[in-house]
């Protein structure tokens, strides 16, 4: 857009030579991102497994966990731990509710 390295640096708050660096790397590839792999263990469970568990535990809401490990355990080609399941579901948003206490209905409303 026709700034200098100084005013992206500035303006963005990135050291002059980080800015040039970027800059170099868009020029003669015209990628700015890194191809290097992620560190750290890779995830056990899959996207396809983690889309089959959501649903298992949709289909059954009052489904303990030991009950949804072994319907998916059922699956075709899986034995995932307890615990593998019990992160899983977690990481996926889905926690234990209490239904809340509510007072009942009178005649007059």
């Amino acid at each position: 857009m026709g700034h200098s390295i100084s005013e992206v640096a500035m303006k963005f708050g990135f050291s002059r030579t980080t800015i040039s660096r970027v800059y170099r790397e868009y020029r003669e590839s015209v990628k700015t991102s890194s191809l290097r792999h992620r560190c750290g263990r890779k995830k056990i469970m899959q996207e396809r497994n983690q889309r089959r568990l959501t649903r298992i535990i949709k289909r059954g809401r009052r489904a303990t966990l030991p009950q949804i490990v072994a319907d998916f355990n059922a699956g075709p080609s899986t034995s995932d731990r307890v615990r593998t399941i019990q992160r899983n579901v977690t990481d996926m948003g889905f926690r234990r509710r209490r239904p809340s206490r509510v007072p009942l209905m009178t005649a007059r409303y």
